[in-house]
C-alpha cells in the first residue's frame, strides 16, 4: 500500500524516478515490514515463558504484600515485601500454618474468614494482627479471592499499623474531647454564671442552661444572634456593634447591659468575652460569661446617691459656714457703720464748736443712722423669732390698701432723693385676714428693696388687685435684676448676690427671708422673677381674701431708743497743717471725718471711691491717708495695693489708716499685710483716730524727762 501511494504521487506530479531508486524504495519497505512483525512471530512456549517471567517480576516487586495460600492453612508463596516486613524467611512461612502468625485475639475471626474463603466467597477487606519475628504485631488489611477448584487463595495485604495507631489516637482524642465537652457542659450548666461560645463569624454556637433558665429562651431562639432579642431595646444596637467590632479585631471586651428575664423584668448583666485561638494562632471565635450584677448595680447606685448626699451635705455645711462668716462680717459692718456716724457726731456736738447749720445736719444724720440701725436690729430679732418659732401674728381683718399706702409713705423720701419714680395701682376693696404691722413690714421690705437696687431715674411699680379668691400684690422695678444662678436662693437667710467687701448696697440679706416667712404664716405665697442681670426684678405676693371688713386706724408703734451714755471728755490731738486724704463711699462718714479732722486743724481732702482717691493722691500729695475697706468697685485692699504700686514721688509711701466695720482679728491682720500702717474699727472713736493720725504724721512731742 505504501509503495502504491508513492508511485501514484510521483505520477500526479509527472515525476520519472530512475529504476535504481525504485528498487531501493522496495527494499527499504520490505525490511521495515519484517522488523515490524518480528515481535509477533514468537513461539507459544516463548510467549508463555515471557508471561511467567513478567508475573513473577510483578509478584516480587509489588509494593503490596502478596501471597498465595492454600485452603489447608499454609502459605504457598509470599513475596519479598512480606518477608522483609515481618523478618521471617520464606521457608519459615511455608513450614508453619499461617494462623500461628496471627494474634491470639484475632485467630477466631481469622479461622472464620478462612472458612468463608474455602467456600469460594471473596473478601474485599479483612483486618488482623500478624506477628513479627521480634514478637511485636502489625496490623494488616487483607483482600482475598479464592480459587476452590485448585484449593488456592490469592491474597494481597497492606500494612495499616500506622493508620490503626492514628485512628486509635484520633479516637482517643475524640473521646477526650467528648469527655471534655461533657464536663464543660456539665460545669457550664451548673455554674453560677451564664456561659456562651461563638465561632469566627460571631455566631453563637453554645449557651449554657442558666441562660435559658433566666431568659426563657430556647436553643432554637437563643443561638445564632437570637440572644440579642433578650437585651433591652435601648442597649441592643450598641451591644451588637461593640461585639461585632471586637470580633473583627479579635480583642477581648466587657459590656454592661440590661437583660430581660423570663418574667419580663430587666436585670443588669456584665458580659465578658475572650477570643480563642488554636495552636497555630488562628482565630476560632469567643468564649464568654454573663453575670447578673443587678445587686451590685443597685449598691453602686445607692453608694453614688449616698456620696452625692454626703457631698451635698458637705457642700451645704461649707456653704453654711461661709455664709455664717460672711453674715457675721456683714452684721459687724452694717451695725458699726451707722454707729460710727452717730457716735462721731455726738462727740462733735459735745465739743460745742459746731455751727448751727452743721448741728442740724448732725442731728439729721444721727436720726437717719439710728433708724437704720434699729431696722437692722429688728430684722435680727425677727429672724431669731422665726428660727425659734416665737414669731406671733395679731390676726384681724386688714385693708391692704392702707398697709400699702403707709409703706409707700415711708419709702417715698428715699425714692425721691434718688429720682426714682414709684407708681402704685391699688384695689381699695382688697381685704385680708392678718397682722397689719407684719404685712406692712412685707410691703415695706419689697418696695425698699426695689428702690435700693434700682439706679437713679429708674421706675418702681406696685400693683394690688383681686384674682379669684386671692389678693395679688406685685412689686416690679427696672433695677439691676437677679442672675439665674442666684434666683433660686433669693429667699434664703443670710444670702446676698453681692456679699463681699466690694458690695454696692448694704443690708444683712434677711429682708426677703422674713417676707417669705410672714407671707407663708398668712397662708400666702411669694415668688421672685427676673429676666437676668440689668433687666429688673418682679416679686409677687398672693394672700387669701378675707370675708370680714377691716377695722380703721392702722398704727405701727415707733421704737424707742435708750439714752446714749455720756462719753468721757478727752482732749483730741492737734493736727494743724496736716494734709489728710479721706476715702469713703458713705457721704455721712466722709462728712463726719471731714468735720472731726478740720476741727483739729487738719486740711482735709475727700474722695468717694478708690479711683477718686488715686486722682487726689497724685494731685495733692497729702501727709496721711484714711480709707474705708468696704467700698463698691475697688475695696480698700485693692486701693492700698494700687497706692503702694506708685513711686515715692507719687505718694506710694504715704502712711495709711484703714477704717473698717470688719473688726475680726483676721481682718486686722489682713489690713496690715495689705499695706496699711494702722487699723481703726467702726464705730470710730474720734480721739483714737486723731491719735493714730498724729502719730503717723509725727505730731506727738516726746514728753520731757523728769
Amino acid at each position: 500500500m505504501l509503495r502504491d501511494c508513492i508511485l501514484a504521487r510521483a505520477e500526479r506530479e509527472e515525476l520519472d524516478p530512475p529504476l535504481s531508486q525504485l528498487r531501493l524504495l522496495d527494499a527499504c519497505i520490505d525490511t521495515a515490514l519484517r522488523l515490524a512483525v518480528s515481535p509477533f512471530t514468537f513461539t507459544t512456549a516463548e510467549r508463555k515463558r515471557a508471561e511467567a517471567e513478567q508475573r513473577e517480576h510483578f509478584f516480587q516487586l509489588s509494593p503490596d504484600l502478596l501471597c498465595i495460600a492454600g485452603t489447608d492453612g499454609y502459605f504457598k508463596r509470599v513475596n519479598e515485601n512480606f518477608v522483609h516486613l515481618f523478618g521471617w524467611s520464606e521457608t519459615e512461612f511455608y513450614r508453619r500454618p499461617f494462623l500461628e502468625f496471627v494474634h491470639p485475639d484475632d485467630r477466631e475471626a481469622s479461622e472464620e474468614e478462612l472458612q468463608r474463603l474455602s467456600e469460594g466467597r471473596s473478601t474485599l477487606r479483612f483486618e488482623n494482627r500478624f506477628r513479627h519475628r521480634d514478637g511485636h504485631y502489625r496490623w494488616l488489611a487483607w483482600t482475598s479471592r479464592p480459587v476452590p477448584k485448585h484449593g488456592l487463595i490469592y491474597t494481597s495485604a497492606r500494612d495499616i499499623t500506622e493508620e490503626k495507631a492514628a485512628a486509635e489516637e484520633r479516637e482517643r482524642l475524640l473521646k477526650a474531647l467528648r469527655d471534655s465537652e461533657a464536663r464543660f457542659r456539665n460545669m457550664a450548666d451548673h455554674a453560677p454564671v451564664m456561659l456562651w461560645v461563638t465561632n469566627v463569624k460571631g455566631v453563637t454556637t453554645y449557651l449554657s442552661r442558666s441562660w435559658f433558665a433566666l431568659t426563657g429562651q430556647e436553643e432554637a431562639t437563643g443561638l445564632g444572634f437570637g440572644w440579642l432579642d433578650a437585651i433591652h431595646p435601648e442597649d441592643r444596637e450598641g451591644m451588637r456593634q461593640i461585639f461585632l467590632e471586637a470580633n473583627a479585631r479579635h480583642q477581648p471586651f466587657r459590656l454592661d447591659y440590661r437583660l430581660r428575664a423570663r418574667d419580663g423584668v430587666y436585670h443588669w448583666a456584665a458580659d465578658t468575652g475572650s477570643p480563642r485561638f488554636d495552636a497555630e494562632g488562628r482565630f476560632l471565635g469567643y468564649i464568654g460569661s454573663v453575670v447578673d450584677i443587678s445587686d451590685r448595680k443597685q449598691e453602686e447606685e445607692e453608694r453614688e446617691a449616698l456620696l452625692a448626699r454626703e457631698s451635698a451635705a458637705r457642700h451645704e455645711a461649707e456653704e453654711a459656714n461661709q455664709l455664717k462668716d460672711e453674715f457675721l462680717a456683714t452684721v459687724s459692718h452694717e451695725l458699726r457703720t451707722p454707729l460710727t456716724a452717730i457716735l462721731g457726731w455726738v462727740q462733735l456736738l459735745r465739743t460745742g464748736h459746731l455751727p448751727e447749720s452743721r448741728r442740724e445736719r448732725a442731728l439729721e444724720t444721727m436720726e437717719r443712722n439710728a433708724r437704720a440701725q434699729g431696722q437692722l436690729i429688728e430684722d435680727l430679732l425677727d429672724v431669731s423669732r422665726i428660727m425659734s418659732g416665737k414669731l406671733k401674728l395679731d390676726v384681724e381683718p386688714v385693708d391692704l390698701s392702707i398697709v400699702v399706702q403707709q409703706a409707700l409713705d415711708s419709702v417715698r423720701p428715699a425714692a425721691d432723693a434718688r429720682g426714682i419714680s414709684v407708681q402704685a395701682t391699688v384695689d381699695t376693696s382688697s381685704s385680708v385676714m392678718g397682722d397689719a404691722r407684719r404685712l406692712q413690714q412685707v410691703v415695706w421690705n419689697l418696695i425698699s428693696n426695689a428702690v435700693k437696687f434700682t439706679p437713679k431715674k429708674g421706675r418702681v411699680r406696685l400693683v394690688v388687685e383681686r384674682r379669684e379668691s386671692f389678693v395679688e400684690l406685685t412689686v416690679a422695678d427696672t433695677g439691676q435684676g437677679i442672675s439665674s444662678a442666684f434666683l433660686p436662693h433669693v429667699f434664703e437667710r443670710f444670702r446676698q448676690a453681692d456679699s463681699g467687701s466690694t458690695r454696692k448696697t448694704g443690708g444683712l440679706g434677711l429682708g426677703l427671708s422674713i417676707v417669705r416667712h410672714i407671707v407663708e404664716m398668712h397662708g400666702g405665697t411669694v415668688t421672685g422673677a427676673s429676666e437676668g442681670e440689668g433687666r429688673g426684678a418682679t416679686f409677687t405676693v398672693r394672700l387669701p381674701l378675707s370675708v370680714v371688713q377691716p377695722r380703721d386706724g392702722l398704727t405701727r408703734p415707733s421704737p424707742r431708743l435708750p439714752p446714749a451714755p455720756v462719753p468721757e471728755r478727752v482732749h483730741p490731738a492737734e493736727l494743724h497743717g496736716v494734709r489728710v486724704l479721706v476715702v469713703d463711699d458713705e457721704e455721712d462718714a466722709r462728712e463726719l471725718l471731714r468735720t472731726l479732722l478740720e476741727d483739729s486743724g487738719a486740711r482735709v481732702l475727700t474722695a468717694g471711691s478708690a479711683e477718686e482717691g488715686l486722682q487726689a493722691l497724685r494731685a495733692e500729695q497729702p501727709d496721711v491717708l484714711v480709707s474705708d475697706i468696704g467700698m463698691p468697685g475697688t475695696d480698700g485692699y485693692g486701693f492700698i495695693e494700687r497706692v503702694r504700686a506708685l513711686s515715692p514721688e507719687q505718694g506710694g509711701r504715704i502712711p495709711a489708716v484703714a477704717i473698717t466695720a470688719y473688726a475680726r482679728s483676721e481682718d486686722r491682720t489682713r489690713v496690715l499685710r495689705a499695706g496699711f500702717q494702722s487699723h481703726v474699727p467702726k464705730p470710730v472713736e474720734p480721739v483714737e483716730l486723731l491719735a493714730v493720725l498724729a502719730s503717723l504724721a509725727g505730731r506727738f512731742e516726746t514728753p520731757p524727762k523728769s
